[in-house]
């Protein structure tokens, strides 16, 4: 079995990892094929994730990486780098001076150019297995949107459309993770579009402050991206972080057809929805899809396999480019009025 090390316990590390290293765990230990050992061993300096993290028995919290790495095994361990990306060259680094090989990393993989390149040369000098979380593209839904792209029933893919809408107020107030809207839902749908529809140049990108009371929070409200995928596709992504309800649809526009899919909005249902209109293969299909779960399972065999080493990196490298695009993009242009899309 192999052991996870959570660095960073906020809500990616604390909320979402660790709950699915826990289904993980009990779904594989009950098969009895066990894949995942609990506890846990987790670090965080902060006093409220030290509280947050994880049921009893699941999780052995600590409030340094060097005491984490001392009840561990490198040969063995999984590390989950959970950190702001501008933190992760500096961690990810000490964990590969550890001796530790096996790393799963929050999304984005890096906040500028300069720390992808340095992080690139890092993975490779140190010989380390590095996935990017990316369970958006690893989901069942996207499958069946692959399947769907590729079997040409509907036509050639023409356009692409991405609402990634959410009120993420207090998030935003309390915490300092995210320098802009582009970091928070972005990533899950720029890798997708760019799973779905080849390499792609950035057309345009913009952000809008979030305005709350007495407050206002710069380029935090929202973004809207567009891309120019060499296919000829073109693709539009929109995330409202100030919006008063919850959307994540993925609109696939083909010559015959529209396929429609809804991604689960949050760890409340696991179940996802593809709706496809026209003159091919029409219905409304609902179905489980667990796909942080089912990322980390694939990964976790890959690196017990020895099978992990390519792994999703190219896709997220070009993710983290397109992404680094962008932010330079917005960063020379005025933010545009609040709630534009």
């Amino acid at each position: 079995m192999l052991q996870p090390l959570v660095v960073g316990l906020g809500r990616s590390g604390s909320g979402l990892h660790l709950r699915a290293l826990a289904r993980l765990a009990r779904r594989t230990a009950a098969m009895g094929d066990p894949l995942v050992a609990l506890p846990a061993v987790g670090c965080d300096p902060r006093a409220e994730a030290l509280r947050a993290a994880g049921a009893p028995g699941e999780i052995t919290t600590l409030t340094t990486l060097e005491q984490a790495l001392a009840m561990v095994e490198p040969a063995t361990t999984v590390a989950h780098v959970c950190t702001p990306p501008r933190l992760r060259h500096e961690v990810i680094a000490r964990l590969a001076g550890h001796g530790v090989r096996r790393l799963v990393v929050e999304k984005p993989l890096a906040a500028s150019a300069e720390e992808l390149d340095a992080l690139i040369r890092l993975r490779e000098q140190a010989d380390l297995d590095m996935v990017v979380v990316a369970h958006w593209t690893s989901s069942r839904l996207a499958d069946r949107l692959r399947r769907l792209v590729r079997g040409e029933r509907l036509g050639p893919l023409r356009r692409i459309t991405v609402d990634q809408h959410k009120p993420r107020f207090l998030r935003s107030l309390t915490t300092e993770g995210h320098p802009t809207a582009l970091d928070v839902e972005i990533p899950h749908s720029l890798g997708l579009a760019l799973d779905l529809a080849g390499p792609a140049d950035l057309r345009d990108a913009r952000c809008w402050d979030l305005r709350c009371e007495d407050r206002t929070l710069p380029r935090l409200g929202g973004a809207h991206v567009e891309l120019e995928h060499r296919s000829g596709v073109t693709t539009v992504l929109r995330s409202d972080l100030g919006a008063p309800v919850r959307q994540r649809s993925v609109v696939c526009e083909f010559e015959r057809s529209t396929a429609t899919a809804h991604f689960p909005l949050s760890e409340d249902d696991d179940h996802a929805q593809l709706v496809v209109a026209g003159e091919c293969d029409a219905g409304h299909h609902v179905f489980r899809d667990d796909a942080l779960t089912a990322f980390f399972e694939g990964a976790y065999r890959d690196f017990a396999s020895g099978t992990a080493n390519a792994g999703n990196f190219p896709l997220a490298c070009a993710t983290a480019r397109l992404l680094c695009a962008a932010r330079e993009h917005c960063a020379v242009v005025a933010p545009t009025p609040a709630g534009s899309r």
